[in-house]
């Protein structure tokens, strides 16, 4: 199964809420580039992500998609720390490693793997 029939449903979701993307493989790695229209349209495709691949486990895909509103800043994105998050794990979502979080955050956290729900964390 080819990574875009694996990914088809997203795809599909992504055509359907209005979401603009530009696709490309290499390396057995999907990277899906684009804008959604809303915050909505954005977390269903984060939401139909990880149903396709629970826990982001897989790695072979890269979802990089802002909103509209959100280009417009041109600046870092921020994320919120819900439980079971990791930096690997909240990494793979924005399509940057952990260690760019990490030094990224270093000002508001001591360690690594010492993270807590709640945290503003700034995605470079």
């Amino acid at each position: 199964m080819s990574l875009q029939e694996k990914y088809q449903t997203l795809l599909e979701l992504a055509n359907a809420n209005g979401t603009t993307y530009e696709l490309a493989e290499g390396d057995g790695v999907l990277h899906v580039t684009g804008t959604a229209p809303s915050d909505e349209a954005k977390a269903q495709l984060w939401t139909e992500y990880e149903r396709i691949d629970p826990d982001f486990q897989s790695s072979d895909l890269i979802l990089n998609v802002s909103t509209g509103a959100g280009d417009a800043g041109g600046g870092a994105n921020t994320y919120t720390v819900v439980s079971g998050d990791s930096l690997s794990k909240i990494g793979s979502k924005y399509g940057v490693a952990w260690k760019a979080i990490w030094d990224a955050n270093r000002d508001i956290l001591n360690h690594p793997d010492k993270i807590y729900p709640g945290q503003e964390l700034k995605i470079p």
